[in-house]
């Protein structure tokens, strides 16, 4: 509280003194030749009177946020702006060399419009407020570098006031009583001056694997197991690959078109020659809910899924082997039901990802005599890498 008064009154005291000092120099002008004769021509013209205000506010590097220093002397600014509604400010913004060029140009900006929000929060006029950001401008550059200057304006004073405000020439008396009246001088209006337009240039576009919906292709490896008992009991636990593209990386909601494989071995038939194998393939396609959670170049994306699919399977070397398999058919066409979820990382366009889940399945014959329902269904568990575009 206390740096923010004091902040106040040093702005006060700033803007005063700044003005101050430019009318006392135009009064003392106005004895000085062909240059007071140049000046009260131009106050008789109504032109506005700007001078450096004498108030600076400066910011941290790379900051356009005002501290408590600078809304104590914005607070003295803003009272002398709202003592006169004739009254201008012109704000210059400037960032020191520090970084790239266009971006500094931006900042230098912001930092002005963040003093023009402040004053008008606290009163004044927004119309009456000028800004424009300098950039690295060294010519103007203050001593930081980081800061934004004020150009205090107010109308000029005409005929009566001025010769009121200076002091009178000594003359005889004689003189005196012969002068005539001084004629009043006619009002002028006066002419605002142009607001100053920033014109900040667009945004960097986002980079494509950060932009919009977001695909994915992936391919990976796993394991699973069955969960009937009996498919337990004469299979061993099978080696799965995938290749999946996935769309809406980016996205809440998200959609997966994947190829499935497995293949297992058959065991406790005592076959010695030609040992079968249980092979799958497969397509599937499921749903994503995903928790999209973006810093930077890296995504973190937890998600779950459930979908549909379709598999065939086929017991390999089954001729061969056909007595001791009598309990099983040779092929099987059978439709999933997959659902389980995941974690993804991508940094740029690399991803990776690691899942679980269980996938039911219905309409199968494999195992003779067996329930139509339930005999495949299995858990599984994997890992896959890509990329994004």
């Amino acid at each position: 509280m206390r740096g923010k008064t004091i902040g106040c009154v040093m702005g006060s005291l700033g803007l005063l003194l700044g003005a101050g000092a430019a009318w006392g120099n135009q009064q003392m002008d106005t004895t000085a030749g062909s240059d007071s004769s140049a000046k009260a021509s131009d106050m008789a013209a109504g032109k506005p009177e700007c001078r450096d205000a004498g108030v600076t506010v400066a910011f941290k590097t790379g900051s356009a946020e005002l501290d408590q220093n600078a809304r104590g002397a914005l607070d003295g600014v803003a009272t002398w702006m709202k003592a006169d509604e004739k009254r201008t400010l012109h704000l210059e913004g400037f960032a020191d060399t520090t970084g790239n060029s266009e971006a500094n140009l931006i900042l230098s900006a912001h930092r002005a419009e963040a003093v023009k929000t402040y004053l008008a929060e606290h009163g004044v006029d927004s119309s009456k407020v000028m800004t424009v950001g300098r950039g690295e401008e060294i010519d103007h550059l203050p001593a930081n570098g980081r800061a934004v200057t004020f150009l205090a304006c107010q109308p000029a004073r005409t005929g009566p006031s001025v010769a009121e405000e200076a002091p009178p020439a000594p003359s005889p008396p004689v003189a005196e009583e012969t002068a005539p009246p001084p004629a009043a001088a006619a009002p002028v209006e006066e002419v605002p001056p142009a607001p100053v337009q920033v014109i900040v240039p667009p945004p960097a576009p986002r980079p494509y694997w950060a932009r919009g919906f977001g695909f994915a292709l992936m391919a990976g490896g796993g394991y699973q197991d069955f969960t009937n008992s009996n498919m337990r009991s004469t299979t061993a636990g099978a080696g799965a690959w995938t290749a999946r593209f996935i769309a809406g990386t980016n996205s809440i909601i998200g959609f997966e078109a994947a190829y499935l494989g497995s293949a297992g071995q058959f065991q406790g038939l005592n076959v010695t020659n030609n040992e079968p194998l249980l092979v799958s393939n497969g397509l599937e396609g499921t749903a994503r809910l995903n928790i999209p959670i973006r810093y930077g170049a890296s995504l973190f994306e937890p998600y779950g899924y459930a979908g549909l699919g379709y598999s065939h399977y086929t017991v390999s070397n089954y001729n061969q082997n056909a007595q001791r398999l009598s309990s099983f058919t040779s092929t099987d066409d059978v439709m999933n039901f997959p659902v389980g979820g995941g974690f993804a990382y991508a940094y740029k366009a690399f991803i990776i990802d690691a899942r679980a889940g269980w996938t039911g399945t219905y309409y199968q014959n494999l195992l003779t005599g067996a329930d139509t329902s339930g005999t495949l269904d299995h858990w599984n568990v994997g890992g896959q890498v890509g990329f994004t575009f």
